[in-house]
């Protein structure tokens, strides 16, 4: 909001609340901006796609205040189809009114949960050929930090699936590895595989079964159990900071709140992964589990070419023994548990 520009966007929902993130500091800091955008919700005339325009002032002076929806209700996830209108309608807007300068956050890359690898580029295709400055804040550190800040002590609450895969992340990280967006994908493949339904999607992705959701569930919980996903752009690899001062919590949670049946799963997961912690294990295992899922007739043979038909980094990365192994624990574990019924012969 300090950037020395003609206009400013803010991201915000259609249902009239800036309540958190960069659309909070907005409102405070613009309040006749707030008073309108209220209005314009109310009488449901703002809509994805659209923007709504508002001159108002600050310390430094007038400012164009451009509010630019990713979202339609404040609970939801921002949508891609929302930021790609929402840049059409912008850049039409710069263009007409011959706007000299621009600033805009991560569209949708913070408490929308956006990817910023994806919305980056979106946002260079509609802007950059513009006569215009373009200032675009990218997600980094500093602002996490704050946001940080912002979101701890949240009011998270624990079902049974956020305290089992909690309860997974925290046994993984006592197996000395830590926690990931990668790390939670695999283990939630493997416990939605087992019986528990998460409602998650898993599809093909660059490094196995991967579920948007997951990203979701795991950013409900950030700022209260756990930390690194406060502009939910984190890499797949990238660090998550887990509370441990609710670790007492979730434990408490698994042993009086889950069923036999769940209990029995979680506890399968945990003996499932042993020996295939790593990065490259739970890579290879959750790449043969997925295949295996979508044929569970494939040989070894079978396996191994469509390992080497996923994407050049597994053909590189796979060896032929590796696949052989998670093949073998997958078909010894299914023949032994009956968790992985679609794998029994």
């Amino acid at each position: 909001m300090d950037a020395k520009v003609e206009a400013l966007v803010n991201t915000v929902n259609t249902v009239g609340v800036m309540g958190k993130g960069i659309a909070l500091q907005f409102r405070n800091a613009f309040p006749n901006n707030y008073k309108v955008y209220k209005e314009a919700c109310k009488n449901r005339t703002f809509h994805t796609g659209e923007i709504l325009v508002v001159k108002d002032h600050d310390i430094h002076g007038e400012k164009i205040i451009i509010n630019f929806p990713t979202k339609e209700h404040w609970k939801q996830p921002s949508k891609y189809e929302y930021i790609e209108s929402g840049l059409n309608a912008l850049a039409a807007f710069i263009t007409n009114e011959k706007i000299k300068s621009v600033a805009l956050p991560p569209l949708g890359c913070g408490n929308g949960g956006l990817d910023w690898e994806i919305v980056e580029p979106m946002i260079e295709r509609h802007l950059s050929p513009l006569n215009a400055d373009i200032l675009v804040y990218k997600p980094n550190d500093s602002v996490k930090q704050i946001l940080q800040k912002e979101e701890t002590g949240g009011k998270a609450k624990l079902t049974a699936s956020r305290a089992m895969l909690l309860y997974a992340l925290f046994y993984y990280e006592a197996l000395g590895e830590y926690s990931s967006l990668f790390s939670a994908n695999k283990l939630a493949y493997f416990l939605q595989r087992m019986g528990e339904d998460l409602k998650l999607n898993f599809k093909a992705s660059h490094y196995g079964p991967y579920a948007q959701g997951v990203g979701y569930v795991l950013l409900a919980m950030n700022g209260t159990y756990l930390n690194g996903l406060e502009q939910n752009t984190a890499g797949a690899f990238e660090p998550l900071k887990l509370n441990y001062d609710r670790f007492d919590e979730v434990k408490k949670y698994v042993r009086s709140n889950l069923t036999d049946i769940q209990t029995l799963r979680l506890k399968s997961l945990i003996n499932f992964i042993n020996g295939f912690e790593t990065e490259l294990s739970l890579e290879v295992l959750s790449t043969v589990a997925f295949l295996l899922e979508q044929n569970p007739e494939q040989s070894l043979a079978g396996i191994i070419n469509g390992v080497s038909t996923w994407n050049e980094r597994k053909k590189r990365l796979f060896k032929e023994r590796y696949i052989q192994i998670a093949y073998d624990h997958l078909r010894s574990y299914s023949n032994g548990s009956g968790l992985f019924s679609e794998l029994e012969k």
